[in-house]
């Protein structure tokens, strides 16, 4: 019995120093690995190989000193602003192993008084988040898109100063630059009213007003659109003829070469469907030197398969000059072309930027060909309808596998 009771007064003495061998070990480990400063480019190139495996023994080196016993508060702070700085360059080389682990460590900062750090962390958080958030495809982390605006905000109002603010808008023209629009309109739709508020709340009225285009054009699933213009003709444009309608409304120019390659197939669907209540009106932007003048001659001019544009063309030249400088085109922030909006009967919108590949099936869906009593309908119909339906979701499905990377 004396026997084992020497034996644990033994390990009872030399655990703490055995311990603080370790500890300085790992000190060591991470003194020697840590990088003196952050590259200024990682949020534009890939950090290198050699940094990045130094920070990885630094956040190895780090886990180990955590899971010693009787660790005190001044090694947990030393040993946190040094993993903080490794994981900064580790969440930027492999954010779906990293940068969870970079988000959460801001609070143990915060708690131990580390405010420096915390700011420098914080800033990396949001502008990784930002990277990840705006790369389609990206589906190894999930963006809460809402979540991540308020945390800029909250991060904008804490320092107050250039750098804060210029991590918004860098997200702003990362999202603006996707080459989706329906990515972009997604993300805008939840993040642009946070800004805005954000900027009305600090008096930047200016900046709050450049974003209202955004917000009106991204909300619109769900809401109303009236539809008001001058047309050709210069007449204005009777938004009762449209009444009871799906209409198609389509943004373009004679200088757009997608606008110009879709015309023909939606000439197709106008001559399938307007009969069954779809129509289609066309918005020129005027951008690009499009007159009036010279859309008229456009419209006039056959198209290579014979065919004229059948429908109603709006002149947003004309709408300006006759509504002091108002256009749908401005009031939407519509910047890219082609655009497409699918209203419906009851004046709202059903889709912004429909699926091209889909537009057929969806306008069957929508317009009185679906919506017709069953009864009514002939076999031939029938066999139309489902056909369409099958075509529709089988595309739908492709189009989601492929936004989330599934073979």
């Amino acid at each position: 019995m004396q026997k084992f009771l020497w034996i644990g007064t033994l390990t009872f003495f030399f655990l703490p120093l055995a311990t603080a061998q370790d500890l300085e070990q790992l000190r060591q480990t991470v003194s020697d690995n840590i990088p003196a400063t952050l590259p200024d480019d990682l949020d534009r190139k890939p950090p290198a190989p050699e940094l990045v495996q130094s920070c990885k023994a630094v956040f190895d080196a780090a886990t180990l000193i955590y899971a010693l016993p009787n660790l005190d508060d001044t090694d947990r702070r030393w040993t946190l602003q040094r993993e903080a700085v490794a994981l900064i360059v580790l969440a930027y080389s492999d954010p779906p192993k990293y940068y969870s682990r970079l988000a959460l460590i801001v609070d143990d900062l915060e708690q131990h008084g580390l405010a420096k750090v915390v700011q420098v962390a914080e800033k990396h958080v949001l502008e990784i988040g930002s990277l990840l958030a705006t790369k389609p495809g990206n589906t190894a982390i999930t963006i809460d898109i809402g979540s991540l605006a308020n945390r800029m905000v909250y991060y904008a109002d804490q320092y107050r100063d250039a750098d804060s603010m210029s991590i918004i808008e860098r997200f702003l023209q990362r999202i603006r630059s996707m080459n989706s629009s329906s990515y972009r309109d997604r993300r805008l739709a939840i993040a642009a009213p946070v800004f805005r508020d954000y900027y009305q709340r600090i008096n930047r009225t200016a900046r709050a007003a450049a974003l209202e285009p955004d917000i009106a054009r991204s909300t619109l699933p769900g809401q109303f659109l009236p539809i008001s213009g001058v047309t050709l003709n210069g007449d204005d444009f009777d938004p009762a003829s449209m009444q009871d309608k799906v209409v198609l409304l389509c943004f373009w120019g004679t200088w757009c070469v997608h606008c110009k390659e879709e015309m023909p197939s939606l000439i197709a669907l106008y001559n399938k469907y307007r009969d069954f209540g779809f129509e289609i009106i066309g918005v020129n932007t005027g951008a690009k030197g499009d007159s009036e003048e010279k859309v008229k001659q456009f419209v006039d001019t056959p198209l290579p398969n014979g065919n004229k544009i059948p429908w109603t063309i709006l002149h947003e030249g004309l709408s300006e000059r006759k509504y002091k400088g108002m256009s749908m085109t401005k009031f939407y922030g519509i910047d890219e072309l082609p655009v497409m909006i699918l209203i419906g009967r009851n004046g709202k919108v059903l889709d912004l930027h429909p699926i091209p590949s889909t537009l057929d099936a969806r306008i069957a869906e929508v317009t009185s060909l679906m919506f017709a009593v069953e009864s009514e309908l002939t076999d031939e119909e029938k066999k139309e309808r489902d056909e369409a339906r099958k075509k529709q979701q089988e595309e739908a499905d492709r189009q989601i596998r492929t936004e989330l990377s599934i073979p």
